[in-house]
């Protein structure tokens, strides 16, 4: 039987496949929507471990008895945690990101709490070539943040580096 070619997968050898990740910079286009999946269910254990990672001492996000008396009446998950998961979501469209650059805005719209669900989509706001750098260009999105009532919980600006097709270094290595 003939091998054939497969969109997800590069061939590294006969009858032998990798799997393949991330669109290249050439494959975005203003005003594309990805959706990101799978979605990840935050557990307060994932709070109270990034709490003390983080050296974040707001009892709000791992003290249930102080958390009760607030407005949100349970613990809140930490933003970091929350940011970390968003942008880990979007690894497979973005597997040939080079670096994030900087965030012009991060916006935490809603609360998030232990057991709630996230879902990541990210639109291409802009796509912009470099001048002098014939192996990447750079993207503009915005990444929001669902949780499993459909509700945006978080909305980030960022840029990023995407190598361009053909120039990811480990891209055509044979492992």
């Amino acid at each position: 039987m003939a091998d054939f070619a497969f969109s997800s997968y590069v061939q590294v050898g006969e009858h032998r496949y990798r799997e393949r990740f991330g669109l290249d910079f050439e494959d975005f286009v203003v005003g594309q929507v990805f959706k990101h999946r799978p979605g990840l269910t935050i557990s307060q254990q994932d709070n109270v471990e990034e709490s003390m990672d983080t050296l974040n001492q707001a009892m709000i996000h791992f003290d249930a008895h102080y958390a009760s008396k607030t407005e949100f009446q349970r613990p809140l998950v930490v933003s970091t945690l929350t940011l970390q998961r968003l942008i880990g979501m979007t690894w497979k469209t973005f597997a040939k990101r080079v670096r994030i650059l900087g965030w012009a805005d991060i916006s935490m719209t809603r609360p998030v709490f232990g057991g709630d669900t996230l879902y990541a989509e990210t639109e291409i706001k802009d796509a912009q070539d470099i001048p002098g750098n014939p192996t990447c260009g750079k993207l503009t999105v915005i990444t929001k943040g669902i949780n499993q009532d459909g509700t945006m919980i978080c909305s980030m600006e960022y840029d990023m580096l995407v190598y361009r097709r053909g120039a990811v270094p480990f891209e055509n290595a044979g492992y």
